[in-house]
């Protein structure tokens, strides 16, 4: 198997959130599949939420509101 394509590959598990890279002590398993889900979600919200001016203390601000 080609090292880029592994390295790609944790990455992209990295910025899922599933994986964390410790800087000396190598890679660990940081959450479930649900919260990578969650945090593709959030991603999506923040990009569109700027898109269309919004900062992130307001997006902050609406996503307190709704509890």
């Amino acid at each position: 198997m080609n090292t880029n394509t592994v390295l790609r590959a944790l990455r992209t598990l990295r910025d899922e959130g599933l994986l964390e890279f410790r800087r000396g002590q190598g890679v660990h398993v940081a959450g479930s599949a649900e919260r990578g889900a969650v945090l593709a979600r959030a991603r999506e919200l923040v990009r569109f939420a700027r898109s269309n001016g919004y900062q992130t203390d307001e997006l902050v601000a609406m996503i307190k509101g709704l509890t």
